[in-house]
């Protein structure tokens, strides 16, 4: 038997049930470790219109494999990996090959968040940062954090970290931006007449002022990479494209579909972690996979300096 965690009406409940079976293309995986997504988040805080048809979540684990099926050749008992693969909130999980990744060594499973480094990562390969450019990180949460240290791996000449909240802006200027800004305290027009215009704008709030922020900040023939996850207002946003046209800007969706993109992108993202050119301990923090339900409630609350959530089994 194992311990789930399952999603009702008045929150996570966790429950025993079987352990998986697996086929002979499947792997067993021990959970060890599984991260709190935004995504997971937003059904928490609106379980009414799920818990019916979605209740089993969690898509950030990493554990150690148990079992594999007899046509599986790259994987053994024993082996940590990070996964593409849900649900996960729970003691046991079930993948196929293709949704794994091994861990290399000195990269702690309880840190390595796969599934969110891998988005990370695969929106940094279309930042397209040249040696010396000037970066903006609009949102110094998880996501931005990450995309700010991958943007100064790239080379970024300056960069300047962009959130409401002290902590988050100490955070950036931990990870290397050259100034931090409250947006809700300086107007666009202040930044840019302290600093000029950038090369390249990380948008990582999922809110409509950070699109227009990053609309007065970009440069003519810039770039703004949009990694936010906009679910208010249904997602509707609205854009300044006067600016956008004259600009002449390029405007990319940071976010991918694509499973072998994505385990492609996770693979590399495991390797800056074992280079240690990218950290996320100063990001996480960690409940005991018994607190799942403390654990959501306080990102609810956005309990202050909690960026990214983590369950640790065991």
């Amino acid at each position: 038997m194992m311990k789930t965690a399952v999603l009702t009406l008045d929150g996570f409940k966790i429950q025993e049930e079987p352990v998986p079976e697996i086929n002979e293309n499947e792997i067993l995986v021990k959970t060890l470790a599984c991260g709190v997504c935004s995504g997971d988040l937003f059904v928490y805080q609106n379980r009414p219109d799920f818990v019916a048809t979605y209740n089993r979540l969690g898509h950030e684990a990493s554990g150690e494999v148990t079992a594999v099926g007899s046509n599986v050749i790259n994987f053994a008992p024993g082996d940590l990996v990070t996964a593409l693969t849900l649900p996960a909130y729970s003691e046991y999980f079930v993948a196929r090959p293709e949704e794994l990744v091994k861990l290399l060594t000195g990269v702690d499973p309880t840190y390595a968040l796969g599934e969110a480094i891998a988005c990370c990562v695969h929106a940094a390969n279309r930042f397209n940062v040249q040696p010396g450019d000037r970066v903006a990180v609009v949102g110094c949460g998880f996501m931005g954090l990450v995309c700010q240290q991958l943007a100064a791996h790239q080379g970024a000449g300056f960069i300047c970290g962009i959130d409401p909240l002290a902590e988050r802006q100490a955070l950036s200027t931990f990870f290397g931006a050259d100034v931090v800004y409250d947006p809700t305290a300086v107007s666009s027009q202040q930044i840019l007449a302290a600093h000029g215009e950038f090369d390249v704008v990380i948008e990582a709030a999922g809110v409509q002022s950070a699109v227009d922020l990053c609309t007065d900040l970009v440069t003519q023939h810039g770039r703004i990479i949009l990694v936010g996850y906009h679910q208010s207002n249904n997602g509707m946003r609205t854009v300044n494209m006067e600016q956008w046209n004259f600009k002449a800007i390029d405007v990319v969706n940071g976010h991918v579909r694509r499973q072998d993109e994505k385990l492609a992108a996770m693979a590399e993202g495991v390797v800056l972690l074992q280079q240690r050119k990218l950290q996320t301990e100063p990001l996480v923090s960690v409940y005991p996979f018994a607190e799942i339900e403390k654990a959501f409630q306080e990102l609810d609350g956005r309990k202050k300096g909690l960026l990214k959530a983590v369950l640790k089994m065991g």
